[in-house]
């Protein structure tokens, strides 16, 4: 029988959510390197609480993996002193106390669902994304840099505090080992970015043998990502790794029809990203059907709602495309 393949997918919540539920369906050792700079929301309230890395991405990522159905762990409370957590990030908080090492709680967790693959925090000490604008001035915190309509134009430049924070060793190793790299789709600043960030993940990464592939977001942000197109994501990224890394480069070829896109257009989601004529040159750029048309319903309980982009990948067709290159 063939080696299985080792598929390490790079990013944050939603986005890396969406590859792992449709991957995970295949023959396949499946690792997933987290951010963990999230400091807004319930994550950020139990982090402040708990001295611990932030739960939330990791907690998204842990139901796409599960065995069965725990969509119920990203279920938010409604009322009372426990508004806006989701049972999710209670549970590994729980689980976190009980081992005093953030990497256990996860595995233990990841047993408990029957999940098959390993989730890898990149890092393990409390970390904060700092944005520092032209002119001097500083954005402290994924939470004021998402809502923040300046990064497109005054983004200076992006790192972690404290300075030099260590990698999580397992995420060094999964890179290594790794036969493909899945990069996004994601937040290109908040949820791609800060894995970059981490000097160790970003060596091992540029340093891979492994086939990377990029997978790029359907939408731009405002303030951020106004009128990119394709090759600017990649050209972003590139900024902060030293050089373009991608060996492949999958894009949605089916628009999302415009009538639905004005109905749920919102303050995260600007215009769909823009794919030059000239990428048929390129034989990294493959486009593929990979749009969810349905939008996703906004949670009432849910204090981010509003921010929260409707429309997602489908995991099934991504993870398709994504194997094509296996």
């Amino acid at each position: 029988m063939p080696k299985r393949k080792n598929i390490v997918v790079i990013g944050g919540g939603t986005g890396t959510s969406v590859v792992l539920e449709g991957l995970k369906k295949y023959n396949v050792n499946l690792s997933a390197i987290i951010t963990t700079a999230d400091d807004g929301s319930s994550s950020g309230e139990l982090r402040k609480e708990y001295g611990m890395i932030p739960p939330g991405d990791v907690r998204q990522c842990l139901v796409a993996l599960a065995s069965r159905d725990f969509g119920y762990l990203n279920d938010r409370f409604r009322q009372g002193s426990l508004t806006g957590h989701t049972l999710g990030n209670l549970l590994i908080t729980l689980f976190f106390q009980k081992n005093k090492d953030f990497q256990q709680a996860i595995d233990e967790l990841l047993r408990v669902t029957g999940a098959q693959g390993s989730l890898i925090p990149m890092t393990l000490k409390p970390t904060t994304l700092i944005a520092k604008l032209q002119g001097g001035r500083i954005l402290r915190g994924e939470k004021n840099i998402t809502p923040s309509r300046e990064i497109s134009t005054k983004l200076s430049s992006l790192y972690l505090a404290p300075k030099n924070i260590p990698a999580n060793p397992r995420g060094i190793d999964a890179i290594e080992n790794a036969d493909m790299i899945v990069v996004g789709p994601g937040n290109l600043y908040s949820s791609i970015m800060p894995n970059l960030l981490v000097g160790g993940i970003k060596k091992a990464l540029v340093s891979s043998g492994a086939k990377k592939i990029y997978i790029s977001n359907l939408f731009t942000q405002p303030g951020h990502t106004d009128n990119f197109t394709i090759y600017d994501f990649v050209k972003a990224i590139s900024k902060y790794t030293g050089k373009d890394i991608f060996t492949h480069i999958i894009y949605n070829n089916r628009p999302i029809p415009q009538e639905i896109f004005k109905k749920y257009k919102n303050s995260i989601i600007s215009s769909q990203v823009q794919i030059p004529a000239s990428i048929k040159k390129d034989k990294r750029f493959l486009g593929r059907s990979i749009a969810k048309l349905s939008p996703r319903l906004a949670v009432p309980s849910d204090p981010i709602a509003k921010i929260r982009n409707p429309f997602l990948h489908d995991s099934k067709k991504l993870a398709k495309a994504i194997m094509e290159l296996v």
